[in-house]
């Protein structure tokens, strides 16, 4: 968990290159929500995982470099929300989540990371409300 997080902060200081970016890919390569299983990934809590493990995996791979893992990482969230939207009645997280990418595309950063923090907890509150069912 501290290396997640640790991950997801050092790639919010875009300005600082992350030199041990391709280092941290192997690491988060080998992590459970990222390993192949015969039986595939039917559980909602491991879903969610998978979608984070594979969002911060492309996000390393771009970071820094203009990548085209970028759309990668992008593609990936948006397809998380939108199943999330599916499963929350009432629920706009995959609006959101194209408004937050718009906005980081934009050059006028100034927000985004409150957004994205308020963001990231109602997404998180919706999964485990999804657990308890």
């Amino acid at each position: 968990m501290d290396f997640y997080a640790e991950s997801v902060r050092d790639l919010w200081y875009a300005d600082r290159p992350l030199v041990d970016a391709p280092e941290r890919v192997r690491l988060l390569e080998r992590f459970p929500e990222l390993q192949p299983t015969e039986e595939g990934i039917t559980d909602v809590a491991d879903t969610y995982a998978f979608f984070a493990a594979l969002c911060l995996r492309y996000a390393l791979l771009a970071h820094g470099s203009g990548s085209t893992e970028a759309a990668s990482c992008g593609h990936a969230a948006l397809t998380a929300m939108g199943m999330l939207d599916q499963n929350v009645a009432g629920a706009s997280f995959l609006a959101e989540e194209q408004r937050l990418q718009s906005l980081s595309l934009s050059g006028d950063v100034s927000g985004l990371w409150d957004a994205s923090v308020m963001a990231g907890r109602e997404r998180f509150r919706a999964v485990v409300g999804r657990l308890s069912r």
